[in-house]
């Protein structure tokens, strides 16, 4: 458990997209995945791609979701390392290197404990970084 990291970049696209919406999920969900491709990848776009499906269908529990509950972030933030883990799962199995029970036990599902435990700490910061910007949306259009 020592060498495996929570997945910030999956925090920050699963509470974005669940307080603004399906198309700016996506849209931070592509955009991370680019940066997370040009540093550290030899490929452009598959990680861009996976950030941007996770944006999308997190971002569609916009609109009957309640903010202040902590559930929905909780099971969407599961569910997308969950579908992250095994997109890697796929990628290496693809290159012929791995060792299915090894990778969860030791990566995937450490992983997964870190990011579910540190995204109600992230929720909460990008909900109240949601508020500022609503606050100065609504101050620029004169909504009320």
């Amino acid at each position: 458990m020592g060498n495996v990291a929570p997945n910030f970049m999956i925090m920050l696209i699963v509470s974005f997209a669940l307080l603004r919406g399906n198309k700016e999920g996506s849209i931070i969900g592509i955009v991370a995945g680019l940066l997370h491709d040009l540093s550290f990848s030899m490929t452009v776009g598959p990680t861009a791609i996976i950030y941007g499906l996770i944006g999308y269908v997190c971002g569609t529990f916009n609109k009957n979701f309640y903010r202040e509950n902590f559930i929905l972030p909780f099971i969407c933030t599961l569910c997308s390392s969950l579908f992250y883990s095994i997109t890697c799962i796929f990628s290496f199995m693809l290159r012929g290197k791995l060792n299915i029970i090894f990778f969860m036990k030791s990566i995937a599902i450490p992983e997964m404990i870190y990011t579910i435990t540190l995204s109600l700490i992230a929720y909460q910061i990008t909900y109240l970084i949601n508020e500022k910007l609503e606050m100065s949306e609504r101050k620029t259009r004169n909504i009320f």
